[in-house]
């Protein structure tokens, strides 16, 4: 009987343990999402219809939940755009807690708070491209690039991502899985900008597994995207500093064998784009690259009516350039290649 009591006595031990810490993870992940709620949109900016939301139309709408976050950037729109165009885990990271990320979510991201040239041209975004977060194949495909207007991602278990290695997120007890993903850039008079961020996501009728979902998606997203909001911020805004260990690496192993700075400073990881050919959400409705409805005129925002009117020619004229630059770069290919022919023949 003693010997009963002992180990009844250690399960109730480990069962007190159990619920202890399944309170405190309960109470942490409210604390993470009071926390995170700091640029939550207000309601007016809440109640907009972005684009991207009629994905989401299949789900019964009180089984999907919403966060939309706003900041005011004092930048212009071309000046923050960048900074998401170039954004994903082999490319400039996520912009929010890399350390949470890599040590609580296991993901390989590494932030890199520097514009990229290559990160940057016509080609180096499209709709289709894989956004992942981690190696693991783990992330969301580009739905829409609207140039300075928006970038939207979706993942949806109906309509998989087409790059390899890649996988819909979903789970063992979900018996439907989507998710919607966006950035929008509002120009504001005063050469300001308003960056908001949208996101929605379903996840399963299962009672439980919704409730895991609220806790680890919902909440603890909440507090990643309030250091992202603050991240661009400060990164338009030439406030956030480089990674000190970025510069140290340039000044001991840089100082006498590298390529121009312009080149050093703006080379890393190369992107996933099989999907570009057919994105995913075709299947659905055609991906965007223009949207003259945004920013919607009906919206809260006090707009500058001539931003686009001076910003589209002069984006042209950089696309151009641009273009250029990879054009003489492949004709170079192509008239090297001609002549070794040549010399065969």
């Amino acid at each position: 009987m003693s010997a009963l009591l002992a180990v009844l006595k250690v399960i109730g031990i480990i069962l007190a343990i159990l619920v202890i810490l399944a309170i405190a993870v309960l109470i942490g992940c409210r604390i993470v999402y009071v926390w995170g709620k700091k640029y939550y949109a207000p309601a007016e900016e809440q109640n907009v219809v972005y684009p991207g939301d009629e994905l989401m139309e299949r789900f019964d709408p009180k089984l999907v939940e919403t966060v939309t976050s706003a900041i005011t950037i004092d930048r212009p729109v071309e000046d923050v755009y960048p900074w998401i165009y170039q954004w994903g885990g082999t490319k400039s990271g996520s912009l929010s807690s890399e350390w949470l990320e890599r040590w609580f979510g296991h993901l390989s991201i590494y932030n890199r708070y520097e514009l990229c040239d290559e990160w940057q041209m016509p080609d180096s975004f499209m709709p289709g491209d894989f956004m992942d977060w981690d190696r693991s194949g783990m992330g969301c495909e580009a739905t829409d690039v609207v140039s300075d207007k928006y970038i939207m991602s979706f993942s949806d278990i109906k309509h998989p991502p087409r790059a390899r290695g890649a996988y819909a997120i979903a789970g063992g007890k979900c018996d439907d899985m989507n998710f919607i993903w966006g950035w929008y850039f509002v120009p504001l008079k005063g050469g300001k900008t308003r960056f908001l961020c949208h996101w929605k996501y379903y996840g399963t009728k299962d009672p439980v597994t919704r409730f895991a979902l609220k806790r680890a998606i919902y909440m603890c997203g909440t507090a990643m995207q309030r250091w992202q909001m603050e991240y661009t911020k400060r990164c338009a805004e030439g406030t956030m500093p480089v990674h000190k260990h970025v510069k140290t690496y340039r000044k001991i192993f840089g100082a006498y064998h590298h390529a121009p700075d312009e080149v050093q400073n703006a080379c890393d990881c190369p992107r996933i784009r099989e999907g570009r050919a057919n994105p995913a959400v075709n299947e659905v409705r055609p991906a965007r690259m223009a949207d003259p409805a945004w920013p919607p005129a009906a919206g809260p925002w006090d707009v500058d009516e001539d931003y686009y009117r001076d910003r589209i020619p002069r984006a042209i004229a950089d696309i151009k350039r641009k273009a250029a630059q990879q054009q003489a770069a492949q004709q170079a290919k192509i008239d090297a290649l001609e002549e070794e022919l040549a010399a065969l023949q």
